[in-house]
């Protein structure tokens, strides 16, 4: 029996499967070792197609693609120099406020870490643990200025690499004027490669990958500014310090599945602990509803289609894409994972037809 099998078996679409698996890992492993010059040609990737059905559909009122492309990035243009008159100065006001802040918080936390110390050195806790307890807080009181410091350091490196990037942020945009200029090129050069027997099946292929990345970059980042934003005002309305900030933190990691919105949530809650525990128990109730309201309401509406992917793939891809490609790679995982899952399934549908 065993015999009878190994030799009715497809032995073709087996080679191919192992082909195209063999490809896939050497490319993987090229790309890792370049990641870095890959860096402005995936921002502009990601620029094009976001870009891309809002020059699409200038080009439909009667516009060429050329025209259309200047006036979308006319609009963006006129939209970074309002954000930049009105917003940034806030924003950079509010950052300098909170490093100010910095070492006033530091004592608040001493200060609670003490009153705790006390709390407890007063109840029928046993000697050995309060011992423990004690060795812990006094190890840890060692460290708090020593992390402060790298916080700050942090900071200003995290500043100086923002204008050591300041180069892929304005290749980027160059680049994706080009791709949007041959964006349709592009889809066709990538359907002709193939026979016309396949050329169906590519089509749907590209479909498919187009309809996961529109589910992620457009709707996930619709919802990001609005939980950014609904985030902000409530705060700001609680009288939360730094609410902008917290806001911007918030719509951010929103970008994030599962991890986002409990990662964006800890400054609030830390910032408001140290002002009161009403304020904190506040803050800890808005996010919640906050996040309630985007799972149930917000997202649904906006996302409508899922990536596909099973929730422990979603949360494998968020860890080994941070893992793997850092701060990039958290926001990345997602939508790099559900195009993998698309190409494995077109894949084993080729390799059978």
């Amino acid at each position: 029996m065993t015999d009878r099998m190994f030799q009715e078996a497809d032995w073709g679409r087996i080679f191919r499967i192992i082909a195209i698996a063999i490809i896939a890992g050497l490319l993987f492993f090229v790309f890792m070792q370049v990641r870095q010059v890959f860096t402005p040609f995936i921002f502009a990737g990601i620029i094009t197609y976001v870009l891309n059905p809002v020059v699409d559909y200038a080009s439909r009122k009667g516009m060429t693609r050329g025209q259309a492309i200047a006036a979308t990035y006319l609009m963006l243009m006129v939209l970074m120099v309002l954000l930049a008159i009105y917003v940034v100065p806030v924003f950079i006001v509010e950052v300098n406020r909170l490093v100010a802040n910095v070492p006033n918080y530091v004592e608040d936390i001493q200060q609670a870490i003490f009153e705790f110390e006390g709390y407890y050195a007063r109840s029928a806790l046993p000697a050995s643990v309060r011992d423990a307890i004690n060795q812990s807080i006094e190890t840890n009181l060692g460290k708090i200025e020593e992390h402060t410091a790298a916080v700050l350091t942090g900071l200003v490196t995290g500043v100086m690499g923002f204008f050591g990037g300041l180069f892929n942020l304005v290749l980027g945009p160059v680049l994706a004027a080009y791709m949007l200029k041959d964006f349709r090129r592009f889809h066709d050069v990538l359907e002709n490669a193939f026979a016309p027997h396949r050329r169906a099946h590519v089509q749907r292929f590209l479909a498919d990958i187009n309809q996961v990345l529109s589910g992620f970059f457009h709707g996930r980042l619709i919802v990001s500014v609005v939980v950014g934003v609904l985030t902000a005002l409530v705060l700001q309305f609680m009288g939360v310090r730094f609410a902008m900030i917290l806001g911007v933190v918030a719509g951010l990691t929103n970008l994030i599945p599962y991890f986002g919105p409990f990662i964006g949530a800890i400054p609030a809650l830390v910032i408001a602990g140290l002002e009161s525990w009403r304020l904190f128990a506040q803050v800890g109730i808005l996010y919640v509803v906050v996040q309630q309201l985007d799972g149930f309401v917000i997202s649904p509406r906006i996302l409508g289609k899922r990536t596909g992917l099973h929730p422990l793939a979603v949360i494998f891809a968020v860890m080994a894409g941070g893992v793997l490609f850092g701060f990039w790679g958290l926001f990345l995982g997602v939508p790099v994972a559900a195009v993998i899952k698309v190409c494995i399934d077109h894949v084993f549908v080729w390799t059978s037809t």
